[in-house]
């Protein structure tokens, strides 16, 4: 059987971090019909990994799909780091029976908490090494990939553990320069909070402007600013600021993940 495994960290595509990561999995996954995803989120972005966890953890995939998340800014306190200790690997299954294998740091797995119905602890060395996404833990993976979770997986953890996302926040800019937020259509479209055909200002970082509120990002004229529903969230889409034949990016300053989003009348 196939397997599909999403790798996702913060480091740059085709980069020698990424080339070191993916060259050990596959040296220890050899006998597997494996196919890797590589996904690259910007440096110390938890914000980031985190949605990208759920956007493709919840995602269409098939069976026995794994993700390797490792975002570690190792902020879990503010003094000396002994031995390059860090924030530790996790084990979790999914309700859909996605299985993760994660560094459980700042906001990596706040999106995906509601639809983890395990989580556990690793048999991993955590300090050590500078590089323990390549050197302790692709050993981690193979054993979940392969079925040895006997070997590996410990006490059950509460899910207290893991932090919450951000509310009103920048989530995630796309490379069209859409500014996800982790506002969701649910708390704001359904309830009327937000009124379809309405005019509204956003403020973020300083930056303000006016937007339309709309059910589609491509539902404004060129030039102008949406709030719209987005293509993000499965069930429960984020909304997104859009600039329709622009960036909204570039409009805000290109804001910082878990900048606050502000939107009056």
């Amino acid at each position: 059987m196939k397997r599909l495994l999403h790798v996702i960290a913060d480091y740059a595509p085709m980069s020698q971090e990424f080339g070191e990561i993916l060259q050990r999995i596959w040296t220890q996954n050899w006998d597997l019909d494996l196919e890797i995803v590589p996904t690259s989120v910007p440096s110390l972005d938890t914000v980031g990994t985190g949605y990208l966890a759920y956007q493709l953890g919840l995602g269409e995939n098939p069976p026995g799909t794994v993700l390797y998340i490792n975002t570690a800014p190792r902020k879990e306190r503010k003094t000396a780091m002994n031995n390059n200790a860090g924030e530790r690997l996790v084990w979790a299954r999914l309700s859909n029976d996605v299985e993760l294998v994660a560094v459980n740091s700042g906001y990596s797995l706040s999106f995906l908490r509601p639809h983890i119905e395990e989580l556990r602890t690793v048999e991993v060395s955590h300090s050590g090494s500078q590089f323990r996404s390549r050197d302790f833990f692709p050993p981690v993976v193979s054993d979940i990939l392969h079925g040895r979770h006997d070997a590996r997986l410990r006490e059950p953890m509460d899910l207290s553990v893991i932090s919450d996302y951000p509310e009103n926040a920048v989530m995630w800019t796309d490379g069209f320069g859409n500014i996800k937020t982790t506002l969701r259509r649910d708390e704001t479209m359904d309830t009327g909070r937000f009124v379809e055909g309405a005019k509204v200002h956003v403020a973020i970082s300083g930056m303000r402007a006016a937007a339309l509120v709309t059910g589609g990002s491509f539902s404004v004229d060129e030039g102008e600013l949406a709030l719209s529903v987005g293509s993000s969230g499965h069930d429960n889409p984020f909304l997104e600021i859009f600039l329709r034949g622009g960036s909204a990016a570039d409009l805000f300053g290109h804001p910082r993940p878990g900048a606050r989003v502000e939107i009056t009348d």
